[in-house]
């Protein structure tokens, strides 16, 4: 994310932006010229020349305001098309990056990261074009004027520069942490309300309301340091507009004594000392707020960077999985250590262990979604050689299995349609077609995910007939049958063992029965 980024987004607009903004400029500065000459008229008791300036400033006013809200509308219409690009790299880029992402930090970034640099960046970047050319014109009026005049303002501008920097790290640190404390909102609401059901169920709101109000708490100070800092930078560039509105015009009362400029001086000159310091003061503030924007703009650059994936090492399908020294620290001080494991191409294995040993954790390791602490886990291919997997050849089937909105079928093939020949073949491999026969459209029948219209079992066995669709050379389930009644488990079981994939099965209920269809057995201990 960057400026030139926001140029890109389409270059004639940004230059038409930027003209008019030199044209307002202009017309703002080119009002108070015309008005010194109107207070002398007035003076002077020459109405026609009264009327004439009149006219000419109402025209300079009108043309110059008007021209500030046209350019607001095209900065927003920029801004808004820049932020929709970023969103689409910023998706492309999770999608590709093969990393786990919390829901909260994607929802944190791709909008109110993205709405903290827009206000705190793109909308400050249209005033440096304006009140810089309303700078700019004031110091060469000023130099018409009198030379002394623009001398003095020179040397107070310099004076003025230096003086916003005393708060500028404070706000890039207001501004990254509001940011932090957002992201860390969220992450509190997905956790809590995940699950709402049980809470209610056991009448633990006044816990959910305490650790809602606690976490925007932290939120809302952040925004009050965050405007504090801003509010300091707001007062110092205050504070120097006073000191050199009131030199200049000690300055022009003394010159208009002397003789040496115009009697309607007094007026212009004050409008002109007030727009060199009101643009020096927004130039400096607006470059501030977008200096305190760039720690999070880099962040959000990281997250949008293009990745290619025909770049990548190439991958192949699994037929081993060997762990070596594996390991993971967890903050609150606890560990798990693993055995060095070495699971062979079909093997049909019953991963078991205390509660507690890291049996889910194994998967989402072996998966790549958390990173070990020490240790690694490897994929060989079926000469023995280290590769870089194919995780499509890898099914999982988590406890609590992902569902998307769509139908059946297609959340079976993944939105693949050259694979629907295989739906009804797969349904009946994982005792699915009985309750596939109790819809009324069938495969076709639409899942409502905010009031799923399916059981648990039912969900599991979808899941169960998507890892096998996708012919996954490895297929690693973690109590995936447990809301399947145990007759369909066995059954499920009995078939999957005899799949050429390489099964590990994660349960804590099962019986002899079951045992006997697998391999082997590893079992866990938690040290």
């Amino acid at each position: 994310m960057s400026f030139k980024g926001f140029i890109k987004t389409n270059y004639f607009r940004f230059i038409y932006i930027n003209v008019l903004s030199i044209l307002a400029g202009v017309g703002a500065i080119g009002g108070g010229y015309v008005q010194m000459y109107w207070l002398t008229y007035v003076k002077d008791h020459n109405w026609s020349g009264v009327l004439w300036t009149v006219l000419i400033l109402g025209i300079f006013y009108i043309f110059a305001q008007g021209l500030i809200y046209y350019i607001q509308y095209e900065v927003r219409v920029q801004e808004e098309e820049y932020n929709q690009k970023l969103r689409q790299k910023l998706f492309d880029h999770y999608f590709k990056d093969g990393k786990y992402h919390a829901i909260a930090d994607v929802q944190n970034r791709i909008t109110n990261d993205l709405n903290l640099v827009k206000d705190n960046y793109f909308e400050w970047y249209i005033i440096v074009p304006f009140y810089g050319t309303m700078f700019v014109a004031a110091l060469v009026a000023l130099i018409t004027v009198h030379w002394s005049l623009f001398v003095a303002s020179v040397i107070l501008d310099i004076f003025a520069y230096y003086v916003p920097k005393l708060v500028q790290k404070k706000m890039e640190r207001a501004t990254d942490n509001l940011s932090k404390q957002n992201k860390m909102y969220l992450n509190t609401l997905s956790q809590w309300f995940s699950g709402l059901a049980e809470i209610r169920r056991y009448f633990a709101g006044i816990k959910l309301f305490k650790v809602q109000e606690q976490a925007a708490d932290k939120v809302e100070q952040a925004h009050v340091k965050q405007t504090a800092a801003q509010q300091e930078m707001i007062i110092l560039n205050g504070v120097c507009n006073i000191v050199m509105q009131i030199i200049l015009m000690a300055m022009t009362a003394s010159l208009i004594t002397k003789g040496l400029i115009t009697f309607g001086a007094i007026m212009s000159v004050q409008n002109f000392a007030a727009n060199i310091s009101i643009g020096l003061r927004q130039m400096l503030q607006a470059i501030s707020y977008m200096k305190s924007s760039h720690n999070l703009m880099n962040n959000i650059s990281a997250d949008t960077f293009e990745i290619n994936v025909e770049k990548k090492h190439t991958t192949a399908a699994p037929a081993t999985i060997a762990t070596h020294d594996l390991a993971l620290d967890f903050p609150n001080g606890e560990s798990l250590r693993f055995p060095d494991l070495e699971i062979n191409q079909g093997e049909k294995i019953l991963l078991t262990g205390d509660s507690g040993a890291g049996k889910s954790t194994l998967f989402k390791l072996i998966l790549g979604s958390i990173k070990p602490s020490k240790g690694k886990v490897e994929f060989k291919d079926k000469k023995g050689n280290v590769v870089n997997p194919d995780m499509t050849k890898i099914g999982y089937i988590p406890q609590d299995p992902n569902l998307f909105p769509g139908t059946i079928k297609d959340n079976i093939t993944m939105f693949n349609n050259r694979l629907d020949q295989k739906v009804t073949q797969v349904i009946d491999e994982v005792n699915f077609a009985t309750d596939i026969a109790k819809f009324k459209n069938g495969v076709n029948e639409k899942l409502n995910l905010d009031n799923l219209n399916i059981s648990g079992g039912q969900r599991q066995k979808i899941v169960l007939a998507r890892a096998k669709i996708h012919d996954a050379d490895i297929i690693l389930i973690d109590e995936g049958t447990s809301a399947i009644d145990q007759k369909a488990t066995m059954n499920i079981l009995q078939k999957l063992v005899k799949e050429k994939a390489t099964i590990v099965f994660i349960a804590h209920n099962f019986n002899e029965g079951m045992r006997q269809l697998f391999d082997r057995e590893i079992h866990l201990v938690k040290e």
